[in-house]
């Protein structure tokens, strides 16, 4: 096992119909747990926002 990688753990505020919306997503989509659900989800809208601000970047490098 690499010992470079390291784990870490963050915690977010949601209410409880939110945690409800969460819950029923992550059974709808088949995760592991909810909290799989949020980070994998959260893991591709960053990738999203990282790829669009990189194209806009490049626009404006280009001029």
């Amino acid at each position: 096992m690499d010992k470079s990688i390291k784990t870490y753990t963050m915690s977010i505020r949601v209410s409880q119909d939110e945690l409800d919306k969460l819950k029923l997503a992550a059974r709808l989509e088949a995760y592991a747990s909810y909290s799989e659900f949020v980070r994998r989800t959260a893991l591709l809208e960053a990738t999203k926002v990282i790829n669009e601000n990189s194209v806009k970047e490049n626009a404006n490098g280009n001029r």
